[in-house]
């Protein structure tokens, strides 16, 4: 089942003053969250690249548990969301990895959610070095300590286990980040990839900000999920704005691999990596995604640069 709906943000109360709606209109406005639901108990909470990662949000039996939380000051909205679609309150959240968009409104909630993570993510965001490393992990400095995840896991865990809640959680080893975990809804046959697979594009593999992200490991990572992980038809990815199949995984292994194997190829011949992304052909079976080059994140040149680099 997946229906799509968009819920409102709370009315504002009638008795605020003029000046109010004066700052209102200077500041631009948060954008909507979408909320999809999946199954009689999963939504995905999403909205693409503009509020952050997509959330996974499982109404258990003993409350409300999320997966990732957006970019900071988006707590008090997700709260609202998960009152207009269950009375139970958020008693859990699991975070993906470590990037302030996937953690930025961890410590929004109430200080009786228990937070859950793989070891390398709590070992970043417990730094008292941050800067300039992106790991949100500022948020978690003195009194904030009490958010760091309570719960940890290296490589499998199992959450409610034997329940119809039964969430499975797995780590495959470095990709996009060193810590990126896939969240398994088992009832539900869905899964949270976070930022393993973000969209119909190339990933940000984040390999010189201290994360441990790997352009070699990337497609090693996804073929051990594909290779490991049973009954998944839905995933949830780190920032489509629409939930997709295990079908796309798959096509999306397929489409970083080869780009992989075309640069070890041009390291084979002997070609530096400028020239290795000028030769880089996408195949037309891989037309569904997009393999810009030149500059930024998403494209071509930053990957075929790591994999030269050994990283």
């Amino acid at each position: 089942m997946r229906r799509i709906y968009l819920l409102p943000l709370t009315t504002l109360a009638l008795g605020l003053v003029a000046w109010s709606a004066a700052l209102e209109a200077e500041q631009p406005e948060i954008p909507p969250i979408e909320v999809h639901q999946l199954s009689d108990t999963l939504h995905m909470l999403g909205s693409g690249m503009s509020t952050g990662g997509n959330i996974a949000m499982l109404v258990a039996e003993s409350g409300v548990v999320l997966v990732d939380t957006k970019n900071e000051g988006y707590g008090p909205t997700i709260l609202e969301l998960v009152q207009e679609i269950t009375d139970k309150p958020v008693v859990m959240i699991i975070n993906t990895h470590v990037h302030f968009d996937h953690s930025g409104a961890n410590t929004e909630f109430p200080d009786t959610v228990h937070y859950v993570a793989h070891e390398n993510i709590r070992r970043h965001w417990a730094r008292t070095d941050c800067a300039p490393i992106p790991t949100n992990c500022d948020d978690f400095q003195g009194e904030n300590r009490k958010y760091l995840p309570q719960t940890t896991f290296s490589d499998r865990m199992s959450l409610f286990a034997g329940t119809p809640d039964q969430i499975d959680l797995y780590y495959f080893g470095r990709g996009h980040t060193d810590g990126d975990t896939f969240v398994v809804f088992k009832e539900a046959r869905a899964m949270h990839v976070g930022d393993m697979f973000l969209g119909r594009t190339l990933p940000f593999i984040d390999g010189q900000n201290g994360n441990g992200g790997s352009a070699i490991e990337f497609g090693r990572t996804l073929t051990k999920v594909i290779d490991n992980v049973p009954d998944v038809d839905i995933i949830i990815n780190g920032h489509w704005d629409t939930p997709m199949e295990w079908s796309d995984l798959v096509s999306y292994r397929g489409f970083y691999v080869d780009l992989y194997n075309q640069t070890r190829a041009s390291i084979d011949a002997g070609l530096t990596a400028e020239e290795a992304i000028a030769t880089y052909e996408k195949p037309a079976r891989y037309a569904e995604f997009t393999a810009n080059k030149c500059c930024g994140n998403f494209t071509v040149d930053p990957i075929v640069n790591y994999i030269f680099q050994g990283i």
